[in-house]
C-alpha cells in the first residue's frame, strides 16, 4: 500500500509542515545573527570556482591593486610601443586586462589582455576611413600563479620582462607574438 508523501507525519505533524517551520526558524536565526535574509543567502551559496582578480577573495577586494598592475602593464606597454613597432601603421592602445583566480588554490589561472590598434585616414572627399583592429592577448601562465605572487612578480620596474613560473617568454615576448598575428577587424 502507497501513501501519498503528503500525508507521512512525525509525531502527528504532516513532514511538510516540519519543512515550512524549519524554514522559517532558519530564515529567523539567520536574521538575528546575520542581520538580514539577503545575508543568509550570501553564507549559503557556495563559493565560484573561477572569479575575476578583482573580486578576489571578496567582491572587489583587490580592486585598487589590481587597476594599479593594469595600469603599470598599460604603463610599461607604451614604454616598449614607443621604442619597438609593435604594428606596423596602427596606433596601439592596451584597453582592458581581465584574470581569473581559482579560487580554491588562491591561484591566477588566466588573463587575457585586450589591445586596439586603429589607423585613420581622411578621404580626398572629406570622410574618414577607420580601420580598427581587437587583439586578444592570453598572459603567457602556463601553470596557477599564487596571487600574491603575481603581484609581487609584475611590481617592478620593467614587468614586461617578466617570466611567469612555468612560462617559456616573458610577457613582452608573449605580447608581441600576440601582436604579430592579424587582429580581428572591428
Amino acid at each position: 500500500m502507497s501513501v501519498p508523501a503528503a500525508v507521512f507525519f512525525c509525531r502527528g505533524v504532516p513532514v511538510g509542515a516540519l519543512r515550512a517551520l524549519a524554514r522559517r526558524l532558519l530564515l529567523g536565526l539567520s536574521v538575528a545573527a546575520l542581520g538580514t535574509p539577503v545575508a543568509l543567502a550570501d553564507a549559503l551559496t557556495p563559493a565560484p570556482h573561477f572569479v575575476d582578480l578583482v573580486d578576489f577573495p571578496t567582491n572587489e577586494a583587490n580592486w585598487d591593486r589590481f587597476h594599479a598592475l593594469e595600469d603599470h602593464l598599460g604603463a610599461a606597454f607604451f614604454k616598449l610601443c614607443a621604442i619597438q613597432v609593435c604594428a606596423s601603421g596602427r596606433v596601439l592602445w592596451p584597453m582592458q586586462l581581465r584574470c581569473s583566480v581559482r579560487t580554491r588554490r588562491s591561484e591566477v589561472a588566466a588573463c587575457v589582455w585586450v589591445v586596439a590598434g586603429s589607423d585613420l585616414q581622411v578621404r580626398a572627399v572629406g570622410s574618414i576611413k577607420a580601420d580598427v583592429v581587437v587583439w586578444r592577448c592570453a598572459l603567457p601562465i602556463v601553470t596557477g600563479v599564487e596571487v600574491e605572487h603575481f603581484h609581487r612578480t609584475l611590481d617592478v620596474d620593467a614587468p614586461l620582462q617578466v617570466v611567469l613560473p612555468g612560462a617559456s617568454a616573458s610577457l613582452k615576448q608573449s605580447l608581441l607574438d600576440c601582436l604579430s598575428r592579424p587582429g580581428t577587424p572591428s
